[in-house]
């Protein structure tokens, strides 16, 4: 058993850090707090600088202009991206990622949608979630009805993250109510200046980043607009999600090793009644909680990583990580703004901010209640082993 990473992965997360520490950690002193994206020029300066280095699209297949290095690779870049608030922004400079629902695409949505969006021309939004379905995506009620020359949609979409801002959304609606999520729902590539498409209101959110309610008013899409097959969405939407829990596990690794990183520093440096913060054993023993589950973090994301990369279903695993490494961020958070006392809590170090999108993700793409549900249900179902066989 060898946990080593290969060494082009190694060599790529090498990079990555020192980007990271060279060019993006820096900015974080001179951008407004609640920033949400870079100024152009600092974000185009970002984009260029990064794609000479070969961290654009790194877990992008070669065949679709990517860098091709797999789960593996994307998860040691993430985690390396976000040990900076650079990197943890919703529209990073890291960019070229690609949903995996849009590897089913045509030619001709390839050129529109795909390409574009691989290039960091074009931003798009993951429209699922309603008012009444949440971690129940099949209970979805917008729908889809075909007619001569496509598809009428019409429905009300809820938490689809600064669709505003988005070219095109990615909407799940019901083309069959019988079969629902079994063969009944499909996922449709919807232009954001399609008529019928309405912005409904704006959701601030603890978190910067802001989400968005859409009403869907007799939006007419051709069948050109249908993303795979009919009456697969549900089964795409579950595989982005996939990929997206991955995302969110990795992304809490890089905030809570910067994290532990700072505790860790500031205690070395901080004096109280004559004794450095580091001396004291309360303190050492949160710095050891926390590299402790850091660790376990780091261990299950990986494996995950690598069980996709060879094939293997990691639905489970993907609830494991999603739940566990988004309450160890949190934990860890905790403990460092608790190191850092006053300062902590200010505007001044990127551990608030952190704070507050790490409690957004304990929720989005499914609370923690519903992963351990499904690990939980798994379990009694014996599908899953308690022990390495």
């Amino acid at each position: 058993m060898d946990f080593t990473l290969p060494a082009e992965i190694k060599e790529i997360k090498r990079k990555a850090r020192c980007f990271v520490d060279k060019e993006c950690i820096p900015l974080e002193k001179d951008l407004e707090p609640d920033w949400i994206e870079l100024p152009s020029e600092i974000h185009n300066r970002l984009v260029g600088n990064i794609k000479t280095l070969g961290l654009w699209a790194v877990g992008v297949p070669q065949e679709f202009g990517g860098v091709g290095m797999g789960a593996l690779g994307y998860v040691a870049v993430r985690e390396e991206q976000c040990r900076s608030l650079v990197g943890t922004s919703h529209y990073t400079p890291f960019g070229g990622e690609i949903p995996p629902p849009l590897f089913h695409a045509t030619e001709i949505q390839k050129e529109r949608y795909l390409f574009p969006l691989l290039r960091g021309e074009k931003k798009v939004s993951f429209a699922q979630t309603e008012p009444g379905a949440g971690s129940d995506a099949a209970a979805i009620q917008t729908t889809a009805v075909q007619e001569k020359d496509g598809w009428r949609i019409n429905g009300v979409k809820r938490f689809a993250t600064m669709a505003d801002r988005a070219d095109f959304l990615m909407v799940v609606a019901v083309t069959d109510p019988q079969k629902r999520a079994r063969g009944g729902i499909t996922m449709f590539l919807v232009d954001q200046d399609t008529p019928g498409i309405n912005i409904r209101r704006i959701i601030e959110v603890m978190r910067p980043q802001h989400s968005t309610e859409i009403d869907l008013n007799d939006v007419f899409v051709s069948q050109e607009g249908v993303l795979g097959e009919v009456g697969q969405g549900f089964v795409m939407a579950q595989q982005f999600l996939v990929k997206g829990r991955i995302s969110i596990a990795a992304r809490c690794l890089g905030i809570a090793e910067r994290a532990l990183e700072m505790a860790i520093a500031y205690t070395k440096q901080r004096q109280t009644f004559g004794q450095y913060l580091s001396e004291r054993q309360a303190l050492q023993w949160m710095l050891a909680d926390s590299y402790m589950e850091l660790h376990a973090a780091r261990l299950m994301t990986y494996e995950t990583a690598w069980k996709e990369e060879q094939g293997k279903d990691p639905r489970i695993e993907a609830s494991e990580i999603k739940c566990f490494a988004t309450e160890m961020a949190f934990r860890v958070l905790d403990r460092s703004i608790q190191i850092h006392g006053g300062i902590g809590l200010s505007k001044d170090l990127p551990l608030e901010r952190w704070f507050r999108e790490i409690r957004v993700l304990r929720i989005g793409e499914g609370p923690s209640e519903i992963h351990r549900w499904v690990i939980a249900r798994s379990l009694l179902k014996g599908k899953l082993s308690l022990g390495f066989y």
